[in-house]
């Protein structure tokens, strides 16, 4: 057991410097890559709190690039309910998001390359993985 999941952890090492190594080609930071995935999966306006919550990414990360990309003039921030902002991309930002849109394009070509079989087991158990692991680490 131990061997199959030090496996699993390889792998999603690897994938994680394959989404680094995208990021990279589309010339883009990491956390930069992430927050226009958010947006291009929400949309134009979505609140700022989706881009920690989503991506798994420290508060201050999601804040320092925001106002970097805010800086550059490529997103904008308005004003949303109670203390949450909306996220806006500029006419500049656009760039941005139709090369994260490529990624998402690559990524639903292998999904959908897949049985239905195949998709469902592949979200089942990496939910179920998640969902266990949350319990796990909740109880250290």
């Amino acid at each position: 057991m131990k061997i199959e999941l030090n496996e699993f952890n390889i792998i999603a090492g690897r994938i994680d410097h394959l989404y680094h190594e995208a990021a990279l080609k589309l010339g883009m930071s990491d956390s930069e890559l992430d927050i226009f995935y958010i947006i291009a999966t929400y949309g134009n306006g979505c609140n700022q709190s989706l881009l920690y919550k989503e991506t798994g990414m420290r508060k201050s990360t999601v804040n320092t690039s925001i106002h970097k990309l805010e800086k550059e003039e490529v997103i904008y921030l308005k004003a949303g309910e109670g203390r949450n902002k909306k996220v806006y991309v500029t006419s500049k930002g656009m760039d941005y998001l139709h090369r994260v849109e490529k990624i998402i394009e690559i990524e639903n070509k292998i999904y959908c390359s897949w049985s239905e079989e195949e998709r469902q087991l592949f979200i089942k158990l990496n939910e179920r993985y998640a969902t266990q692991l949350e319990e796990e680490i909740k109880n250290l």
